[in-house]
């Protein structure tokens, strides 16, 4: 498996795991941190796999 693909995977599921820890969360503070984490990991996978498909 391609390195930068390894990449965009491990992005998208920290993504997920900061999506579901702010569901769990009972802090507004903590939720909105988590929220704004995963937003932040999507964002990165998502330039990654395009920087992909344009190399290709």
């Amino acid at each position: 498996m391609d390195r930068s693909k390894t990449i965009v995977d491990v992005k998208l599921a920290l993504a997920e795991k900061c999506e579901r820890l702010s569901k769990l969360s009972g802090s507004r503070p903590r939720r909105a941190t988590l929220a704004h984490q995963a937003l932040k990991y999507r964002r990165q996978a998502e330039q990654l796999g395009l920087a992909l498909k344009n190399k290709k």
